[in-house]
């Protein structure tokens, strides 16, 4: 649930960013996003209890922690024109990320 929430959220806030600024299509986010949603994504991992990792679900964490955690990190960014938007948005889709390897909808369940 929390991932799921955490995707449509992030779909959203790219999607605003570039509805406001739709001439403004770089190539990709900044790799200490990737680096920073990696890393909370490991923390969140480690936070709900290590579960055990199939590939399956390690590709949705991925696809959606770092991928698109990084491209809203950096459309968080824009739209409010400070730094630190960015980096708690990279941060957060990361550590929600590691919800995709939950068996369970909820954490601590």
């Amino acid at each position: 649930m929390i991932a799921v929430a955490a995707a449509l959220m992030q779909i959203a806030l790219i999607v605003a960013q570039r509805r406001r600024t739709p001439s403004d299509v770089t190539a990709s986010a900044p790799w200490s996003h990737v680096a920073a949603a990696l890393g909370a994504g490991v923390v969140g991992w480690l936070v709900i209890g290590r579960p055990e990792v199939l590939w399956a679900d390690l590709t949705l964490a991925l696809a959606f922690g770092l991928v698109l955690g990084s491209e809203a990190a950096q459309a968080a960014r824009r739209l409010s024109g400070k730094a630190w938007a960015g980096w708690a948005t990279a941060c957060g889709s990361g550590a929600a990320s590691a919800n995709w390897l939950l068996a369970t909808p909820l954490p601590f369940m």
